[in-house]
């Protein structure tokens, strides 16, 4: 079994400052083998995989769209055909983790590692400012209120399937 540990959108200086402060913690605690942090903006998601050796088993998508249809359609276009798909973008974590019918673990959202005192990342005040005056502002990154949000999935190394998914919340 290989246990992998995917950590959500890791955002401005509170959600780098709390990977580094738990990151080793929760790999020991966790057992994990393999640790991947949100990485932006790939496509060609059906070439990746053909180009891949057939012996290449474990195989992990991070879907960063903002639409959460976009995201279960992917999971279920990708269901056994990966161990695992988490989606990011819109640095909420979803209550929908699961493993779909075919093996794959899934998970809408991750959800964002940063400051959950705030707007999705941004100071709060500024944001209900902008609402308000409906003014342009200048976009700060929060402060407070850090929060790591991840997905560990177990994953069995001879065939690929996940064998169990689960969200993890670190204050």
């Amino acid at each position: 079994m290989t246990n992998i540990l995917f950590i959500g959108d890791i955002f401005a200086s509170p959600g780098r400052t709390i990977v580094a402060r738990h990151l080793k913690d929760i790999v020991a605690a966790e057992h994990i083998d393999l640790t991947i942090a949100n990485a932006e903006n790939a496509a060609g998601a059906d070439k990746i995989l053909a180009d891949l050796a057939e012996n290449v088993k474990v195989r992990f998508v991070d879907f960063h769209a903002e639409v959460s249809s976009e995201k279960v359609a992917m999971g279920w276009y990708l269901d056994g055909r990966v161990s695992g798909v988490v989606g990011t973008h819109t640095h909420v974590p979803t209550a929908d983790t699961r493993i779909l019918p075919n093996g794959t673990a899934y998970q809408t959202d991750a959800g964002m590692t940063g400051p959950y005192n705030s707007v999705i990342g941004v100071d709060k005040q500024i944001i209900l400012e902008r609402f308000l005056t409906q003014m342009p502002v200048r976009m700060e990154a929060a402060r407070h209120g850090a929060e790591l949000h991840a997905v560990v999935v177990e994953v069995d190394d001879n065939t690929g399937r996940a064998a169990a998914v689960r969200r993890v919340t670190i204050t």
